[in-house]
């Protein structure tokens, strides 16, 4: 996995740490002895330390005053950038300093500590509000780019824009979390006990790079539903909309689709023990569309299915394969909602991820087929996946003493739940257990929450994860790590709680008491099984088209999945 973090670093480019003296680098420094705070005014001048500095090509500052619930801060504005062609705007909001006036924390208004805010879709965020009205230094970069457009990453020409990929999938949150550690030691002349960032999504694909390349600059990282594999799982956004053409000639309607998800939900609810609405683990769930053709026994009376649209959605939720029948990605998991992806339009980063994949900003996705989908994917991993994939290793980070936490809704409808349980696999082998579905190892700093019912970052009819960040926090400066998160949520007036669980554990019922209070829940139980990790074995990372599957990326053998009936698809697997 060490090639990712090597071609980074080569199309990234020097200047990637430019301007960041070697110091900063150095977790828990004692403050400066000699230094002396500063005011907001005077971080975009000399004082400041960032004028004249490579990389800084501006700087503004100036405090914020008090309006409505914010709290009055500094904000600091770096444009950074190495060539003509990179321009990254970086915020830096600093709670009010003691000679701005500030007071009630470690030194002014501060809590000493630092909060990194992620983005989102093809967005970075500047607003760092939520964590300076909490104490801590926020900050936000927009990737280098204004805007959710992620098209500008292919020339007309068809070449690649590397400087906008790059400032989009790595640099931004770098120079984002370089330049608030050192202009916070600037402002209180002393350097932040704690290091933190906090994301969802593209935040936490964000979070996920921060760890695997800047490992040692960062103390705890909440990275939430990450889009860790952005061009395997965008390139899946589309398997839906093309099997809906080529099945039924266009899409499903959505009432159509939201019964057959309710259908899903109603036959495998009782699974756990626990008729709540949610499946808790989908992938036990096999119920097929089949069942709600029109005139079957049992169908619905109103939104019922051609065989046609019941054999496209069984796709969808079984997700893409190759000509040979082998998975080259995961689909959405029964209990999801299916029209975010599956609408009358596709979505939107997925039509531009093909343009990626093939380098063609005019490519029409309507000319892919389902035995063609392979060819664009293997296009994507061949040509571009290295440079956005989320996918090495945590060696420094975990060596530097850094917590991971994540959350992952178990019916998240945009990034397929199932990547991350992959990754979360690879590291469990990588950081020892004593057989290979044991997690104890990877949770001394890693841990991974499923979310039963639970949507994409949050939604969906599961209870919402509680107090996620302070968990992390607590983590790291208590060591006291999370054991489960809370969770909860109001329906008709009806308020369920539930513990959620370190994976590969579940919240399991105790046997009695109200099935909506967590206190009659335990952790427990072990969701890696054996038939489930062998089903989501893929082909070949870049051989999509026709190689074998990966037994060992899976984290299994060809011979422990042979004697359990799955794959074989040829000698070479």
């Amino acid at each position: 996995m060490t090639h990712l973090r090597l071609l980074a670093a080569l199309l990234a480019g020097a200047g990637a740490l430019a301007g960041v003296p070697a110091s900063a680098t150095d977790k828990h420094r004692p403050p400066p002895r000699t230094a002396q705070p500063l005011m907001c005014s005077q971080l975009a001048g000399d004082a400041g330390g960032l004028v004249g500095t490579p990389g800084i090509k501006a700087v503004t500052s100036a405090v914020v005053p008090a309006a409505g619930n914010n709290v009055a801060f500094c904000q600091v504005d770096v444009l950074y950038g190495t060539s003509a062609q990179q321009n990254i705007n970086v915020r830096v909001g600093l709670p009010l300093g003691p000679l701005d006036g500030g007071s009630g924390g470690a030194v002014g208004a501060w809590n000493g500590r630092t909060q990194g805010i992620g983005g989102g879709g093809c967005s970075g965020s500047l607003n760092v509000v939520g964590p300076v009205n909490a104490g801590y230094v926020g900050s936000g970069n927009d990737t280098g780019h204004a805007g959710g457009n992620c098209e500008p990453g292919v020339n007309a020409d068809g070449t690649y824009n590397l400087q906008f990929i790059n400032d989009f999938i790595r640099n931004g949150m770098k120079q984002q979390v370089l330049l608030s550690k050192r202009i916070a030691a600037k402002y209180y002349a002393r350097e932040p006990s704690y290091n933190y960032w906090n994301g969802c999504s593209t935040g936490g694909r964000q979070g996920y790079v921060l760890a695997q390349e800047l490992g040692r600059e960062l103390d705890g990282i909440l990275a939430n539903a990450p889009a860790m594999y952005w061009t395997r799982f965008q390139t899946a956004q589309m398997w839906g909309q093309i099997v809906m053409k080529d099945l039924v000639g266009g899409p499903i309607l959505a009432a159509k689709l939201t019964q057959a998800t309710t259908s899903a939900v109603a036959a495998c609810d009782g699974n756990d023990g626990v008729v709540d609405g949610v499946i808790d683990e989908p992938r036990t769930c096999t119920f097929s569309a089949k069942a709600n053709i029109c005139g079957a026994s049992g169908a619905p009376a109103t939104n019922c299915l051609t065989g046609a649209e019941a054999e496209a959605i069984d796709l969808v939720w079984d997700g893409p394969r190759n000509p040979d029948g082998k998975r080259i990605w995961f689909g959405l998991d029964r209990g999801t909602a299916i029209n975010a992806l599956n609408g009358a339009a596709p979505f939107f980063l997925g039509v531009t991820q093909f343009h990626w994949n093939t380098h063609d900003p005019m490519f029409d996705w309507t000319t892919v087929t389902t035995n063609t989908y392979a060819d664009v994917a293997q296009q994507g991993s061949r040509n571009i996946a290295d440079v956005t994939d989320t996918f090495g290793d945590l060696d420094t980070f975990r060596a530097s003493g850094g917590k991971l936490l994540t959350m992952v809704g178990a019916n998240d409808q945009l990034i397929m739940p199932q990547g991350v349980l992959h990754y979360y696999r690879q590291m469990a082998e990588r950081y020892g257990g004593n057989h290979d579905n044991d997690f104890s190892g990877v949770q001394k700093f890693y841990r991974l929450f499923r979310a039963p019912g639970v949507a994409h970052c949050s939604g969906g009819a599961g209870p919402q994860p509680q107090g996620l960040f302070d968990a992390l926090v607590d983590w790291v400066e208590n060591k006291v790590p999370p054991k489960t998160i809370a969770s909860a949520v109001t329906t008709g007036g009806v308020t369920r709680t539930r513990p959620l669980c370190p994976y590969p554990q579940t919240a399991i019922y105790q046997g009695s008491g109200s099935t909506d209070d967590a206190a009659n829940f335990t952790c427990g139980g072990n969701l890696e099984t054996r038939d489930e990790v062998c089903d989501s074995v893929l082909v070949k990372y870049k051989h999509e088209v026709n190689g074998p599957l990966d037994y060992n990326e899976g984290g299994t053998s060809r011979g422990e999945c042979r004697r359990r009936g799955h794959g074989g698809h040829g000698k070479d697997d």
